[in-house]
């Protein structure tokens, strides 16, 4: 019997983790690696990663310490998550925690204590920025946690690395960054998609579309995405912004675009399996995002030749690609602006898509890459001693 490695994250349907895992871990599944899944979503949960290994999923617990009901609602995750890291104990060593924060760092205690030799604990956003002082306090103590019983230290942006690990950590030989892969390639653009789903949402050819892919949730601030439009189409009568995405703030969003009746020209699609197709109709992608996580969509909207305007709290790998304009979320009428600049221009989408692309893949946001570091994290598929 093989030696799996369990993978602990928060495997939503509509974010980048997971499509960083489905893209990533399939190369892994081919080469002979064996996983455990627990999946600790508490919205969407992306039920299809059963088809990676055994799959567990234990909801995690709201982090709000002010619910009347917290403390119940921790007991119980702590119990399930016992319980599930037990069983994967029977066939794995090793296990690797995606993490957004540090705020409760039970995953990664209960996982040394209970036994596993290695717990890889991988940095996968910065949401430093977006924290109350009771989050950065216990921030403080999760990352302290951390050091003491993690062995292994990953981040996937340098920002990212700032946020969990102390800097002696980062100077350690077990710490390494590691830039998430994607498929460039199968971004590239297609004019006969741009065209088939400019149809579909009954946008015409001409229309300037701005693009938003991501969960409706308030640190990805579309609301301020609809003020910055709203200024933006005045000047523009040919403007279109379309949303793709689900989430708890969605009807929020969607009121207030009736509240500046905005509905003929904002499109919501709902949660898509396929925005590498609808993604061919934006001209830009906008990203006014409160935190400094990297954002997948963003990369495959920018390999796919759309030009990017992003929040400056983005991490500062993105900030230096060459079609990425950075701005101040403090002032929507700056992104109009910019929106309108943007739309001004003439460029060559095969071409501008073509150069993306390969700046990515220079920069080492491959498939290729990032299995290549994980492989080696990970070593060799091994099979368990048989007695």
């Amino acid at each position: 019997m093989r030696k799996r490695i369990t993978v602990l994250g928060f495997f939503s349907e509509d974010i980048g983790l997971t499509c960083f895992f489905k893209t990533n871990y399939r190369a892994l599944l081919a080469d002979g690696y064996e996983f455990n899944i627990i999946n600790i979503a508490n919205y969407r949960p992306a039920r299809e990663l059963k088809h990676f290994g055994n799959y567990y999923e234990v909801p995690f617990y709201f982090t709000d310490i002010k619910d009347k009901h917290f403390l119940r609602k921790r007991r119980a995750f702590n119990h399930q998550l016992h319980q599930v890291y037990q069983e994967c104990l029977l066939n794995s060593d090793v296990i690797h925690l995606y993490l957004n924060m540090l705020c409760d760092p039970v995953s990664i205690v209960y996982a040394r204590r209970l036994g596993f030799e290695r717990v890889i604990v991988h940095a996968y956003s910065n949401l430093g920025g977006t924290m109350n002082l009771t989050s950065r306090q216990l921030q403080k103590v999760g990352r302290r946690m951390a050091e003491v019983y993690g062995t292994d230290f990953l981040a996937v942006t340098q920002g990212a690395a700032d946020f969990f690990f102390s800097s002696r950590i980062q100077r350690s030989p077990r710490f390494k960054l590691l830039p998430d892969g994607i498929a460039v390639r199968k971004q590239r653009y297609h004019e006969e998609q741009n065209i088939y789903y400019r149809k579909r949402y009954d946008i015409n050819e001409n229309d300037f579309v701005i693009g938003n892919i991501g969960r409706f949730i308030d640190v990805k601030n579309q609301s301020f995405l609809i003020d910055s439009f709203n200024l933006f189409q005045k000047i523009n009568p040919n403007a279109k912004l379309v949303l793709i995405g689900d989430g708890p703030k969605l009807e929020e969003v969607r009121q207030k675009v009736y509240q500046l009746h905005l509905e003929g020209r904002v499109i919501f699609t709902g949660y898509l399996e396929n925005t590498e197709e609808v993604q061919n109709i934006f001209d830009v992608f906008a990203y006014p995002a409160e935190s400094g996580g990297l954002s997948l969509a963003l990369l495959h909207s920018l390999a796919n030749g759309a030009k990017a305007v992003v929040s400056q709290r983005q991490p500062a790998e993105v900030q230096t690609l060459g079609a990425v304009t950075t701005l101040s979320i403090d002032n929507p009428q700056s992104w109009a602006d910019e929106f309108h600049s943007l739309s001004l221009e003439t460029s060559n989408r095969f071409e501008q898509s073509y150069n993306t692309m390969n700046e990515l893949i220079e920069k080492g946001y491959t498939i290729s890459t990032s299995t290549k570091a994980l492989r080696k994290l990970y070593g060799k598929p091994q099979l368990e001693d048989d007695y």
